[in-house]
């Protein structure tokens, strides 16, 4: 990391279409702002053939996110009035950009995704990994179809420096704001503006969200959505990230969309060109409609796989990601999260249950596991069972009796929750015996936060209560306490087939350390020595009593880590999506480094 004064993200081509242009963001301070959507940057659209900006929009940059002096930390401050809308990179600096992006597009043989940053007139590169939303076919256009930007266009002088041509608006209603076309295809609704998270249970199928910028707590009502639409962020802003991803269109940074457009207002978002519009197109219909042809231009292809011992899985939380989770040509799915599903209901299981009964319920969550397990047959998935924690369910209906707890990542949540609370609980497990029932034998049932081997067996005799055979059954436990670690042998004695590390949450209670807490996150280390002790230890215990081992905490993407598990003997590590292709590539790395010195 250096202090940079400016900074960015550079995409060797478009990150949606795989259109041959460079895609450039920028902002003053640290690339932080950029990413997390808290800044909407300037765009830049770089012919790479000249090193020239044939496109650009200068974005009304308020703040800047800076290195704290006295502190060291990071923290937002006000933008100079002369800097706000001022260009942020110089000619020089993107011929600079453009080398750097061809060196390192050359050197991995793929399109890359880059942060970089700029101190002193010199250029740093951060980080730069694979564009994993576009396929080869999309590399070679050069021109795309259904609105996309062509060659032709970026040279026509008929264009402006908004990529606005003199005819734009004829046969079409009138354009309402202009953005960042973040996700590609068209989507036609009615508006809803969303300033606080309670007003999401507003937003019905084929609604346009129209916000400030989003939180992932928004994702369940992005599932919903038609099209999204924000005042702030660029195209590696949350909104934009998970709407490549969910296959929604949305345009961004458009800076005045909640003050424009209207609650109830009918508005056609087209994420291709960046525009939103009075309307529905020409044929009428009040559905939202989105062009598959784009829709499928992001969707990834899959990749060739390194060939690994040490299978390489993925995390899942939305069923409707299944297609692009898989797509990776990960090995199965490590960690299926069924919060989202729940969460996405709008109301706590308990009141969901009464408002709509038993059966509806577990239908609901058959129905999202089903959805993954079926895009990944005969490739195991691996669904947790509900660990939300008490301030995430007291946002929703029938929340107002959860407790009020200092520290909800410490108090009643995963395993003691289901133990003590067993309506909705026993509810889940009636969704796998359905699954296991109808034929999924690539289901595996994952309790989180237990702590020894009494909470297994409680949770054992609930499993047989709802007719599930755990002798027949595939099913095993989070380690995510240091007790659960220091037990393992008990653990592994009660009948388990398989254990997953959560490394977030021991590494905070190894550490002491909440995560969410500003004060002491620099102490959070997943590789602090002691949390490495309790990972190798449960890992030689569980090879020696013939259980598989896992891990699906955000350091199963950490290359050191990848090291660590490896060569400790691990069976399977399971990252994020956008991180399994460089995960399958280092456990290749470390595997072979393995081989040759055991040959040496």
């Amino acid at each position: 990391m250096v202090d940079a004064e400016k900074s960015g993200v550079m995409f060797t081509c478009h990150p949606s279409t795989g259109d041959r242009q460079i895609i450039v963001e920028s902002a003053w301070g640290l690339g932080e702002a950029v990413v997390s959507g808290a800044v909407s940057p300037d765009h830049y659209v770089i012919n790479p053939d000249t090193a020239t900006i044939v496109e650009s929009t200068i974005a009304d940059k308020k703040q800047q996110m800076i290195k704290d002096p006295e502190t060291g930390e990071t923290a937002l401050q006000p933008v100079e009035e002369d800097k706000r809308t001022a260009q942020v990179i110089t000619d020089t600096e993107v011929e600079h950009l453009v080398r750097l992006g061809q060196l390192v597009k050359d050197h991995y043989g793929e399109p890359q995704d880059v942060e970089w940053a700029i101190v002193d007139g010199k250029v740093f590169m951060l980080q730069s990994r694979p564009i994993t939303t576009i396929s080869k076919e999309d590399e070679t256009k050069q021109t795309v179809a259904n609105g996309g930007h062509s060659e032709a266009q970026m040279t026509d002088p008929s264009t402006d420096s908004e990529g606005k041509s003199d005819d734009d608006t004829e046969g079409t209603d009138e354009i309402l704001v202009r953005g960042v076309s973040a996700s590609p295809g068209t989507g036609s609704g009615t508006v809803r503006i969303i300033k606080k998270l309670d007003h999401l249970d507003q937003v019905t199928k084929g609604d346009i969200i129209v916000s400030k910028m989003t939180m992932p707590d928004m994702v369940p009502a992005m599932k919903r959505a038609g099209a999204i639409v924000t005042d702030e962020g660029g195209m590696t802003s949350h909104a934009s990230i998970v709407s490549r991803e969910m296959g929604v269109p949305a345009v961004v940074g458009t800076r005045n969309a909640t003050e424009v457009l209207k609650n109830g207002q009918l508005i056609t978002v087209d994420g291709d060109m960046g525009t939103v519009r009075e309307g529905n197109p020409a044929d009428g219909e009040n559905e939202s409609t989105i062009n598959q042809d784009s829709v499928d231009s992001v969707r990834p292809q899959t990749p060739v796989k390194p060939m690994t011992a040490t299978e390489v899985k993925v995390n899942l939380s939305i069923p409707e990601a299944a297609d692009r989770a898989a797509a990776t040509g990960a090995d199965g799915v490590g960690l299926l999260r069924i919060e989202h599903m729940v969460l996405s209901l709008g109301k706590t299981p308990e009141q969901y249950i009464v408002d709509h009964g038993e059966d509806t319920y577990v239908t609901k969550l058959v129905n999202g596991i089903r959805a993954v397990a079926e895009e990944f047959y005969p490739r195991p998935v691996r669904a947790r069972t509900l660990d939300a924690p008490t301030d995430e369910f007291r946002e929703l209906k029938g929340g107002t009796d959860e407790p009020h707890e200092h520290n909800p990542m410490l108090g009643y949540r995963g395993i003691r929750r289901s133990l003590d609370n067993s309506e909705p609980f026993l509810c889940e497990l009636q969704a796998f015996y359905r699954l296991f029932e109808m034929g999924y034998d690539n289901v595996e049932l994952m309790l989180p936060l237990v702590n020894d081997a009494e909470d297994i067996e409680r949770a054992k005799l609930l499993m047989e209560e709802v007719g599930i055979d755990p002798e027949k059954a595939r099913w095993g436990v989070m380690i995510e306490t240091p007790a659960s670690a220091l037990l393992i042998e008990e653990i592994a004695n009660a009948g388990v087939d398989f254990v997953s590390f959560g490394t977030n949450d021991l590494t905070q209670y190894t550490l002491a350390v909440d995560r969410n807490n500003e004060h002491v996150v620099d102490r959070f280390d997943e590789l602090h020595p002691s949390v490495l002790k309790l990972i190798g230890s449960t890992i030689k215990t569980c090879r020696e009593l013939d259980v598989d081992t896992s891990i699906c905490g955000q350091a199963a993407s950490k290359p050191a880590m990848v090291k660590f598990l490896v060569e400790q003997g691990i069976n399977s590590i399971s990252p994020n999506i956008d991180a399994v292709r460089d995960v399958q590539h280092e456990v290749k790395r470390v595997e072979q480094k393995l081989l040759l010195d055991s040959v040496r």
